[in-house]
C-alpha cells in the first residue's frame, strides 16, 4: 500500500514506486534519489517480500529520515513496478 517517511518536519508518502509530498522540492529529490539508487544497485531484491519497504529503508538511511508508518504492499504488483524501473535506458542518437 504505502509508507510515510519523515525528514525533519516534512513528510513524504511512497506508493507504487513514486514519492509524493506537499513540498514539491522534496518530492522531486526523493524520486531522483530512488532512481539513482535503482540505477546504481538494481534496487530492491527481486524476491523481496516488500520492495517499497526496501526503497524507503534505503532512502531514509541516505537522507537521515525515518519511516513512521508502513502498510504492506502487494508483493507481485510492487515487484512488477520495480522490475520495470530496473531496466536500462539507452540513449540512441
Amino acid at each position: 500500500m504505502g509508507l510515510i517517511l519523515t525528514l525533519g518536519r516534512q513528510k513524504a508518502f511512497l506508493r507504487e514506486g513514486e514519492w509524493r509530498s506537499a513540498d514539491r522540492g522534496l518530492e522531486v529529490r526523493l524520486n531522483q534519489l530512488t532512481s539513482d539508487w535503482i540505477a546504481e544497485s538494481g534496487g530492491p531484491k527481486l524476491d523481496s517480500p516488500d520492495p517499497e519497504l526496501d526503497v524507503a529503508t534505503e532512502i531514509s538511511r541516505t537522507t537521515g529520515g525515518r519511516v513512521v508508518l508502513q502498510s504492506r504492499s502487494d508483493q507481485r504488483r510492487s515487484a512488477r513496478i520495480y522490475f520495470a524501473r530496473r531496466q536500462y535506458k539507452l540513449a540512441f542518437f
